[in-house]
């Protein structure tokens, strides 16, 4: 177990600069990803990384961030930006369920805002077939481009 924790460790430098030599695509280029291509993903606004995902359908799973009939499950990142914005991550707030937060007044506006924002944000990805290599990229890659959104909170 160690031995292939090491080997999957040391291949990180290198998923990294794959990812960041992908060139950046808007969503009308989603269809440059294969159906079925396992990987990582990683939302950038205005060249600045924000959020890294992972999945083993990438292009449905980068479509469902923005999509506005998504609900918060599949619009994580349209969520997050919605709470941030009505403040929903302060005092007494914080401990509102999702549920909860969608009932708000003007958060169902807000999130539908949130998830057109998503839509129009570029992104990178990069192929990684191994579940575990996908997960220690996730937050190896999170670190090292020091995105905003990823908290690996469970729900």
């Amino acid at each position: 177990m160690k031995e292939r924790f090491n080997i999957l460790v040391k291949e990180m430098p290198k998923l990294l600069e794959e990812l960041k030599n992908k060139p950046l695509l808007a969503r009308d280029e989603l269809k440059k990803i294969p159906q079925k291509q396992k990987g990582i993903y990683v939302f950038y606004e205005n060249n600045k990384p924000l959020y890294v995902g992972r999945s083993n359908r990438l292009k449905e799973r980068i479509q469902e961030h923005g999509r506005p009939s998504s609900d918060h499950y599949s619009a994580t990142l349209a969520f997050t930006i919605a709470k941030e914005r009505m403040n929903f991550n302060r005092n007494k707030r914080r401990l509102a369920t999702r549920n909860d937060l969608e009932k708000a007044p003007g958060f169902k506006e807000e999130f539908f805002l949130a998830r057109k924002q998503v839509a129009a944000m570029q992104v990178k990805v990069v192929k990684i077939e191994d579940q575990i290599a996908q997960t220690l990229f996730e937050i190896y890659a999170h670190l090292a481009l020091k995105t905003k959104y990823n908290d690996f909170g469970t729900h």
